[in-house]
Parts: C-alpha cells; sequence; structure tokens
C-alpha cells in the first residue's frame, strides 16, 4: 500500500492499470492447473502411472468440490481483509502445490495438491483480482476485467507450451517443479508491492477521475442499453450508494440465475477442456499438434477476452451472455465431426471465445448489477454454480467415455444444454430493490 501511493502519480496513465496488471499476474499463475494444462498431461500421465482418464479427471472435480466449500470463505475474507493479501497468498499456495506434484505418485497425493491448486484456479485468483479490479473501475470496468483475463489466457498459453515440451524431454516431474517455480516468480512481489484495494484509499477516484469533479459512475455510452448502466431508481449500477449486501442479493431471481448460467457454461466448458487434447489424440492429432491446438485456443481467449470487455461495456449484458452460450453450443456440436488438422485448430479457437466469454460476461455483471461494497462475498457464493459445473462435467464425460468408447452422446446433451441457456439468459435483467419481495 505505502508504495502504491508512492507511485500513484509516477505513471503518465491512471494507476488504476498498474493494479489491474499486478492482481493479473496471480490469474497469470493461476492457470498453471488449468484444464488445458492437465489435458495435455493426461496421456503421457496414464501411460506413466497406470491412471485412467476417469480417475485423472476425478482431481479436477475434486478441487471443484474443495472450492464449493470455500469459496463463500474467500469472498468474504477478500471483503474483510482485502483482495492484496488473498492473491499474494494465493500465489505462495499455488507455486507450492504445483511444486509438490513431482513427487505425487499415488492418486491421493495427487488429488490433495492438485484439489488445492483448483481452488486458487477457482475462486481467490479470478474472484480477488476481478474485485479489485471492479473497485477501480466503474465506466471501463468491461475493459478492465478484459485486461485481466487477457493476461490469464497467456499463461494459458505459456503453461501449456511448457507442459508439452519439459514433459517430452524430461518427463513429469521435471515438468512441475518447472510449473511450480514460474508461478513462485511471477505471482507473489507484483500483488504484494503495486497493489491497492481501492483508489480512495491513495487519494484517488475510480476511473481516474479528478477529486474535483462530480463522477458519473455508471456512464455508458448512448448506444448501451438503459438497464445496462442504471437501475430501475435511475442510480448508476455499481456506484456505492446502490450496492447490494449479500443478503438483498441472494433474495433476487437474478442472483440464482446468474448461478444456474454459471453451473450450465461450466459444466460444459470444463468438461471439454479436460478431455480436449485426449480427444484430439484419439482423432488422430500428435502430441505437439495436440498441445498447438489447445495453445491455440489460448490465443484466441486472449484476444477474445479484450473483445468481451469491450462488447460489455457497450452492449446489453444479457445479449453479450446469450451469444456466448451461442457460440457454445455451435462450437460443441462441431466438435462432434470433427476431422482433421484445420478442423480441429478452429473448434480450439471456438473453445477460446467462450473460454473468454465465460470469464469476462458474468464478472462485469455482477459488479454492474450488485455495485462494489460487497462483491467479494457476493461473488464468493455465487461461484458455487460455476464450481458444481466443473466438479460433475468432467466426470460425467469421462465415465461415458469409459462406457461407450466415445464422447458423441455427452457432446450432444452439451449443444442441447447450451442452446437452452441462449434463451433462459435473457431474463438476467439488472435487480431492483424491490425484486427481493418477489422470491419467497
Amino acid at each position: 500500500m505505502l508504495l502504491a501511493s508512492r507511485l500513484r502519480d509516477k505513471f503518465p496513465f491512471y494507476y488504476g492499470w498498474v493494479v489491474v496488471v499486478a492482481s493479473s499476474t496471480v490469474v497469470f499463475a493461476r492457470m498453471a492447473p488449468a484444464i488445458t494444462t492437465l489435458t495435455v498431461l493426461i496421456f503421457p500421465m496414464s501411460q506413466q502411472l497406470g491412471w485412467s482418464r476417469t480417475l485423472i479427471a476425478g482431481a479436477v472435480s475434486a478441487g471443484a468440490l474443495a472450492s464449493l466449500a470455500l469459496s463463500p470463505v474467500v469472498g468474504w475474507a477478500i471483503d474483510r481483509f482485502g483482495a492484496r493479501p488473498v492473491l499474494v497468498v494465493s500465489g505462495v499456495v499455488l507455486g507450492v502445490a504445483l511444486t509438490s506434484l513431482a513427487w505425487a505418485t499415488v492418486p491421493l497425493t495427487f488429488y490433495v495438491a492438485f484439489a488445492a491448486a483448483r481452488v486458487v484456479f477457482h475462486t481467490s485468483a479470478p474472484i480477488g483480482a476481478s474485485t479489485v479490479a471492479s473497485r477501480w473501475f466503474i465506466r471501463k470496468r468491461g475493459r478492465a476485467i478484459g485486461m485481466i483475463f487477457l493476461i490469464g489466457a497467456l499463461g494459458g498459453i505459456l503453461f501449456t507450451m511448457v507442459a508439452s515440451l519439459v514433459v517430452e524431454s524430461y518427463g513429469l516431474k521435471a515438468t512441475w517443479i518447472t510449473i511450480g517455480l514460474i508461478v513462485l516468480a511471477v505471482s507473489v512481489a507484483p500483488s504484494l508491492f503495486l497493489v491497492a484495494e481501492r483508489p480512495e484509499d491513495i487519494g484517488l477516484r475510480p476511473d481516474g477521475v479528478p477529486p474535483d469533479r462530480v463522477m458519473v459512475t455508471g456512464a455508458v455510452p448512448p448506444t448501451a442499453q438503459d438497464n445496462a448502466g442504471t437501475n430501475a431508481s435511475g442510480r448508476p449500477l455499481g456506484s456505492d450508494d446502490d450496492s447490494w449486501t449479500l443478503g438483498d442479493a441472494i433474495r433476487t431471481r437474478t442472483f440464482w440465475l446468474l448461478v444456474s448460467m454459471g453451473f450450465a457454461a461450466f459444466f460444459v466448458h470444463t468438461s471439454i477442456g479436460v478431455h480436449m487434447g485426449a480427444y484430439f489424440r484419439d482423432v488422430g492429432l500428435g502430441p505437439a499438434s495436440a498441445a498447438l491446438a489447445v495453445s491455440l485456443s489460448w490465443t484466441v481467449s486472449a484476444v477474445g477476452s479484450v473483445v468481451w470487455g469491450w462488447v460489455t461495456d457497450r452492449v446489453d449484458l444479457r445479449y453479450a451472455y446469450s451469444g456466448m452460450f451461442l457460440v457454445q453450443a455451435g462450437s460443441t456440436l462441431y466438435l462432434i465431426f470433427v476431422g482433421g488438422t484445420g478442423g480441429v485448430f478452429l473448434v480450439a479457437a471456438l473453445f477460446g471465445i467462450v473460454s473468454a466469454g465465460s470469464n469476462v460476461v458474468p464478472a462485469v455483471m455482477y459488479a454492474n448489477y450488485f455495485g462494489r461494497t460487497s462483491l467479494g462475498k457476493i461473488r464468493g457464493v455465487g461461484e458455487i454454480g460455476v464450481l458444481f459445473g466443473q466438479a460433475t462435467g468432467p466426470v460425467i464425460a469421462g465415465v461415458l467415455f469409459d462406457l461407450q468408447g466415445g464422447y458423441n452422446t455427452i457432446f450432444t446433451v452439451f449443444v442441447l444444454l447450451a442452446l437452452t441457456c441462449s434463451l433462459l439468459v435473457l431474463k438476467a435483467r439488472a435487480p431492483v430493490r424491490n425484486q427481493a419481495a418477489l422470491v419467497t
């Protein structure tokens, strides 16, 4: 905090962007245990350790289940102690857990260490960083959160390629040690020294508005829908005088609709992500090409995060979320019939578009709909839907693969689910105060 106060006027741009980049280093590091890293390693792990794909994929579900219990606690800690200490601790825990996987040669130790890393992946890293960005930015909130997930996607590219190259040349043990050391090197110091919780803490205002000017916190371009920027009473969404408590938020239908959409989006997304690398191998790609296809998805996700951030600042958020589900349905349908290297790379690119949208759009919706004050707690509880989807999807897909020898049935279910959600999410309007009375 002291260093942030000293540096706030040293840059030719608003210090909020420094905070965004510094907190994003933990989101960058959290991609080390991402499903795309595991999907590169699932094939050599099954061969070297003799584990089934279902057993390995179960570690993802174990992490999601642990996160289900801890997500509300993480949200509370962010609001109580601040995002900065949570992000610093997250970087340390993540690096230590991943390094320890070098010695995890039985399922129990693998599950414990990988689940610990996935708790950071699911909860403290994305919730902490996006909460900080939402407190520093209101008018440019979508772009700030898009920047966070852009940097995170770059981490996905790096760790996917590191995993692919190191495991082929040096084996699994060296791969986990290398990944863990990279995490510790990039994630701890920036959050510790550069992040301030709120602009007001160091004498600034959200979006860099000068202190002597009245800030219209919810201002949106005139082309955006009215309910994207203000609530029914005309107050700007996301401003402190319109911030919701957790108790008020969970009494609205909108909150639970967002929870349900998070479940559906990640039930599909995580399942495909965990099995994608192995599926690409099944359809004839070599290990290097499969890893390159997965890396392409992260490249597209990086660019897509910025694009989705720009979209959320200008388009009704319900329509943006609906569009994401339509892309998810189309890409999954295409995945059933994919063939050849070109087809695989196309579906990987579409997967990247969905990955970016599923991260950026809901984060902006929660902040715009429920404000800054209790955002950590609200996000912590809201992530229950995402985590439940991530816990159940990969295992169900793995079991069906083992029973049927293919993924066509579960992919068809995914298509139908995504299409249904593209319509249901249109009902996720910005909540109003008297909406709480409608929930019994």
